[in-house]
């Protein structure tokens, strides 16, 4: 038996489809994505920004750590809470001179700089019996024994003294220090006379440029940063110039140099903690008659 659908069955079955089609829902649109989640960690900061970020000795009550181009912190030669010293400003502790031994090895990059020297004239004796090289800025000592020596160093080794020369930096309270033992190529130049605690100064008087580019004989030093002068800290205290905090880059190996060069400056106290402080010189740079003519002629 086949059954029939009525007209008006048929009618009401049609007009509920086509309400169901003018109530449906428009086309669906492809799913929103998902909001991004945080990433784990933030992007790096600028690397001014990081720098900035450093906590520093003011803010946190303990020393700022050490950038990644910084060497560590001269370590004094008698002095165990040298650790506890700042990186920058007043300090009240002898930073320097350090063991040379236990100072971290200098980078290829920390040589004294080429360019310098290759500027430089010939400079004068200042009021301090120093040369300074007024055309580049830097200014070179010597000292009548030796400063920076091992922890295994007993005694002052007899004619051997100490260069140091100082180049400005970025920071006038941090220069550059480049130097080491000297030894004299003429034995007879760096020994001392009778009158070697005489502290002459032949202000005005000239000094060759040549110095300098002894330094560029050293073929490995030893670096510290932030240091201080190597004179008696008492003494840096009482004048004030216990905030100046250089940089040491001081030669593994004695230089044997041409004295003559030094003939002109005044030789200055070695000091040295580990040796008992302030000794007696072993160490004066003096002309022989050969390289007094020789700085006659050249001049």
């Amino acid at each position: 038996m086949r059954t029939h659908v009525g007209f008006r069955g048929g009618l009401t079955f049609t007009l509920l489809v086509l309400a169901a089609a003018s109530c449906g829902k428009a086309p669906e649109q492809s799913p929103a994505l998902a909001p991004a989640e945080p990433s784990a960690e933030p992007p790096a900061p600028p690397i001014a920004a990081r720098v900035e970020a450093q906590p520093s000795a003011s803010t946190t009550g303990e020393p700022a750590p050490a950038a990644p181009s910084e060497y560590p912190l001269c370590q004094g030669q008698a002095v165990a809470q040298a650790d506890q010293a700042p990186r920058t400003g007043a300090v009240a502790l002898q930073l320097s001179p350090a063991f040379l031994d236990q100072m971290t090895q200098c980078r290829a990059e920390d040589v004294p700089p080429a360019d310098i020297i290759s500027q430089a004239g010939d400079g004068s004796i200042n009021e301090k019996g120093d040369c300074a090289f007024a055309s580049v800025g830097v200014s070179c000592h010597y000292h009548s024994g030796s400063e920076f020596v091992t922890a295994g160093t007993a005694k002052q080794t007899p004619g051997q003294g100490e260069l140091h020369c100082i180049f400005p930096s970025s920071d006038p309270k941090s220069p550059h220090v480049f130097g080491g033992h000297v030894t004299c190529r003429d034995p007879a130049q760096g020994t001392p006379g009778a009158h070697s605690d005489k502290h002459e100064v032949k202000a005005g008087a000239s000094c060759s440029a040549a110095i300098l580019q002894e330094l560029q004989h050293c073929q490995s030093s030893r670096c510290c940063d932030d240091g201080t002068l190597t004179n008696p800290i008492a003494d840096l205290v009482r004048e004030g110039r216990n905030d100046v905090r250089p940089d040491f880059r001081i030669c593994s190996d004695t230089l044997t140099i041409d004295c003559g060069l030094l003939a002109n400056f005044t030789p200055h106290n070695a000091n040295s903690p580990a040796l008992g402080g302030v000794g007696k010189p072993v160490f004066v740079a003096k002309p022989t008659p050969a390289s007094s003519k020789l700085a006659v002629s050249k001049h």
